[in-house]
């Protein structure tokens, strides 16, 4: 089964049930509500109840030998034939005055039913009441005192008796459950009316969604899978680095992507990968630092390099000053030796960023910057560079042309699709590689997803510090060939 949705594209039942699983949760509120809304109204409404008598509608003639049968006939025909009308007169004022007074209850004529069942000559009379006694006995007057009537309208001035007779065949019982309001049904048209707008408004919450909300979502912008899915963490906001906790589902997320990552280009390994955001608050520099880490935990030689000159976080994380780094290696006020420093148990070289310099663009572009990342790459395995937004700035797309390609994070339920795709064309118009992507901040309830709760933001807030201290790499605890000015990790 499938459709087609205003822009012309095929929408199928499968896509239609991953929306509503996504939005079960306005399924089942508004589901609710209309099961809630039928019971209030059920609730409210009076209860009534029916109680029901039978009548039999013959001829008074008696049936003897061949003549009289045709005669009998005759009769059934005639019966037939009126038995319409009699269920018109039931409900005759004069009826309903006799059955008034005679049994003292007060009767209307929209209280009665009366039904003549097709080639029969039966009456059935329901009389409908909030009081099933009282329903019981209006019923059972009607059966006594319509025949009577009717006698008197049928009898010709010259007969003795009326050619028609009525009988009760079954008298009123008392009700034991009213007929109205009808519970049951009225619930189950509650829960359908309520599914049917529930399944609409999550039809038209999914439609209006322009944010990035689902691995399908980054598949279609960026034609592949995402190379991980970062899972949230309530302690994240505490505790940012995956090192804390090994064998957490963020830092097994984490070790996913380091997996997928390797094998993005099996022919020529991107040796130095460059992490950004369209924007800011979407976890980008969290990532490259447990990118790092990751990487390096798995017995890689890895630099990690901060290259967000503008607002720069990578230090504050490790718990490693940036007073000299990245800026003043490029102006040529030091050594890479002397700035390139370790973080926790000589696991990961960082390269902090430096003082923030006025034209951070300009630094990132020139060739000294091209060279270092070159130098680093002869000596490292991997260089993780984290870089700024690719939209607010052209820092990111500068250095994804430098290096060997981009990971882009996306910012689950925030980055919006438009703002993706800007940067996907960012990348373009450099001639940049995009490696992959990470869907950051998905909900834990889906497997594989969840989020990673740090925010970036341009005025960004402090971010919280490590526990682990660094180890810091003197120019004479290093070893470098002759001629090299680029520390290696000590072993």
């Amino acid at each position: 089964m499938s459709g087609h949705c205003p822009g012309g594209s095929r929408v199928t039942i499968v896509q239609y049930l991953h929306v509503l699983r996504r939005q079960w949760l306005i399924v089942l509120l508004l589901a609710g509500l209309g099961v809630g809304a039928a019971y209030a109204y059920t609730d409210r409404q009076v209860r009534t109840y029916s109680a029901t008598t039978e009548l039999f509608v013959g001829i008074t003639s008696e049936p003897r030998g061949g003549a009289d049968v045709a005669q009998m006939t005759e009769g059934s025909s005639f019966i037939q034939q009126r038995i319409k009308s009699y269920a018109d007169v039931v409900t005759s004022p004069a009826v309903l005055t006799s059955v008034s007074e005679g049994y003292g209850v007060s009767v209307s004529a929209g209280q009665i039913s009366v039904t003549a069942p097709a080639d029969t000559v039966l009456l059935d009379i329901t009389v409908t009441d909030t009081d099933p006694a009282r329903a019981v006995v209006i019923a059972n007057g009607i059966a006594d005192k319509f025949p009577g009537y009717v006698d008197t309208l049928e009898k010709l001035p010259q007969q003795v008796a009326s050619p028609v007779r009525l009988s009760v065949i079954e008298r009123a019982t008392k009700p034991t459950a009213p007929v109205s309001p009808r519970v049951p049904l009225n619930l189950a048209l509650g829960l359908l009316v309520g599914l049917g707008l529930g399944i609409g408004a999550a039809v038209l919450r999914d439609a209006l969604n322009t944010s990035v909300s689902s691995v399908a979502d980054i598949e279609k912008l960026t034609g592949a899978v995402p190379l991980g899915v970062v899972p949230f963490d309530a302690e994240t906001t505490k505790q940012p680095l995956v090192d804390a906790d090994e064998h957490g589902a963020r830092a097994e997320a984490f070790r996913t992507l380091r997996t997928n990552l390797q094998f993005a280009d099996v022919d020529s390994p991107p040796r130095v990968i460059v992490v950004t955001s369209p924007l800011p608050s979407e976890g980008k520099s969290i990532s490259a630092c447990n990118l790092a880490l990751t990487l390096a935990l798995g017995g890689a030689r890895v630099v990690l390099v901060d290259g967000d000159l503008r607002k720069p976080t990578v230090g504050k994380y490790l718990g490693i000053s940036s007073g000299a780094g990245l800026t003043t290696v490029l102006a040529g006020r030091h050594d890479l030796r002397d700035v390139v420093t370790v973080y926790g148990r000589d696991t990961l070289a960082v390269l902090p960023s430096g003082p923030t310099p006025p034209n951070p663009s300009e630094l990132l572009g020139s060739q000294q910057m091209a060279d270092l990342l070159a130098t680093l790459a002869d000596h490292y395995d991997v260089v993780v560079v984290d870089a700024p937004p690719l939209l607010p700035v052209t820092d990111a797309a500068v250095l994804a042309a430098a290096a060997d390609g981009a990971v882009l994070v996306l910012r689950h339920g925030r980055t919006r699709k438009e703002d993706a795709n800007r940067a996907l064309q960012a990348l373009t118009a450099v001639n940049a590689k995009l490696l992959g992507s990470v869907l950051n901040f998905a909900p834990k309830r889906k497997r594989n997803n969840g989020y990673d709760g740090y925010g970036y933001g341009y005025g960004y807030g402090n971010a919280p510090k490590s526990s682990t201290s660094p180890t810091v790499i003197r120019p004479s605890d290093v070893t470098l060939p002759a001629g090299d000015t680029t520390p290696a990790p000590t072993p």
